[in-house]
């Protein structure tokens, strides 16, 4: 009687170890699984930008690079011969559209606020077919994109200079530059522009203008 009454508790004993030896690797594997899973900050920052640069306008090639007064312009897609339109006495071709970026300087910088924009730059042939003097706004031209931005003019100091009155038979080349938050993905623009008048504020001699650019490699 005496020996079973000893074995007794010794049999707790052995299993109170074995439980808490349980516990302790049940303890240890979960927080190995925890150290395994969690998120490292400097890995996500790392992935962040990399994805971020991967859907901005840094990723894109740089066709071509030009220093001027203003600052250093790339232009990584160039489009050409891409469509024309035909409004009452007026004649618009658009020759060329550029996708860039610019880094800009002094007194361009100053003024717009920027020091790095992107943008969509619109070569414009615009013709005026009628023996009669015409007044075409093409300074207040707008622009779409199919990234969903929205352009209601373009930059007064970075387009040419705006002269709306073409005499009879005028042939303008006019560029106008639309700052835009990226050009990656862009690939359509629609513009729009008023339509023309014998003069300001006078009588309009054709409709308003729409029309879609498709830019296609």
């Amino acid at each position: 009687m005496v020996g079973s009454c000893v074995g007794q508790p010794m049999e707790v004993d052995e299993m109170n170890k074995i439980g808490l030896y349980g516990m302790l690797a049940g303890f240890l594997f979960v927080t190995a699984c925890s150290d395994t899973t969690e998120s490292d900050p400097q890995s996500n920052a790392e992935q962040d930008t990399e994805a971020g640069e991967e859907g901005s306008s840094e990723s894109m090639e740089v066709m071509e690079e030009t220093e001027t007064e203003e600052g250093t312009f790339s232009i990584y897609e160039r489009y050409q011969d891409l469509t024309s339109y035909e409004e009452g006495s007026m004649n618009i071709r658009v020759n060329q559209v550029d996708l860039g970026s610019a880094e800009l300087v002094g007194f361009v910088s100053a003024t717009t606020g920027e020091e790095q924009i992107d943008y969509v730059e619109v070569e414009m042939e615009i013709e005026n077919t009628s023996g009669d003097t015409v007044y075409f706004p093409y300074g207040e031209t707008s622009v779409e994109t199919n990234t969903g931005e929205s352009i209601d003019t373009p930059s007064i100091v970075l387009s040419d200079e705006i002269d709306p009155d073409f005499a009879a038979g005028d042939v303008k080349t006019v560029q106008l530059l639309f700052p835009v938050e990226s050009v990656q993905n862009l690939n359509e623009v629609v513009v729009t522009m008023n339509g023309p008048s014998t003069e300001v504020g006078g009588d309009q001699v054709g409709e308003d203008l729409q029309f879609t650019v498709e830019l296609a490699s």
